[in-house]
């Protein structure tokens, strides 16, 4: 590897993605505050060697970025690895319960319908009726929680460019 003049050695591109996002994931978890984060993200973009950016991280908790010359068991953090979220199918309940309410309504269909229940047709309407109550408060804090991660990255937008 290529070593500085003083033996401190160089990183890349790489390395200054990999720690912002690092200091990304610190913002998220509230860790720093937009100020901070706004100056560790200018000194690691402005980086030239490992030791600047590991100085960056000395007061945090993991993730640190995998810089050279560091020991390996530190995770390697990747652009953009810290804001996708981790989701996974049927998480919640409104998701459980709207993907029950078909088979509900088929049932309680065929049981009105034997009770001779002359609109028994009208129990699929608890389909639609199901996703729009069961859904409209997981669709809001969505939204919600969308537009607080737009305010906060347009806030560190607006303290970079200062």
């Amino acid at each position: 590897m290529t070593t500085g003049g003083d033996g401190k050695l160089r990183i890349g591109t790489a390395e200054r993605e990999a720690a912002a996002a690092a200091l990304n994931a610190h913002l998220e978890a509230g860790r720093l505050g937009v100020e901070e984060y706004a100056d560790r993200s200018a000194v690691a973009a402005n980086a030239v060697t490992a030791d600047e950016l590991s100085a960056l991280f000395t007061d945090l908790p993991e993730p640190h970025p995998q810089l050279p010359g560091s020991p390996g068991s530190a995770p390697v953090v990747r652009p953009g690895q810290a804001a996708a979220p981790q989701r996974r199918f049927g998480g919640s309940w409104g998701t459980r319960i709207a993907a029950a309410s078909p088979i509900v309504a088929l049932i309680l269909f065929f049981v009105l319908n034997s009770a001779g229940v002359p609109m028994a047709w009208l129990a699929f309407l608890l389909i639609p009726l199901v996703g729009a109550l069961g859904f409209s408060k997981e669709r809001q804090d969505e939204r919600d929680e969308r537009d607080e991660r737009r305010a906060l990255r347009d806030e560190r937008r607006d303290e970079l460019d200062r």
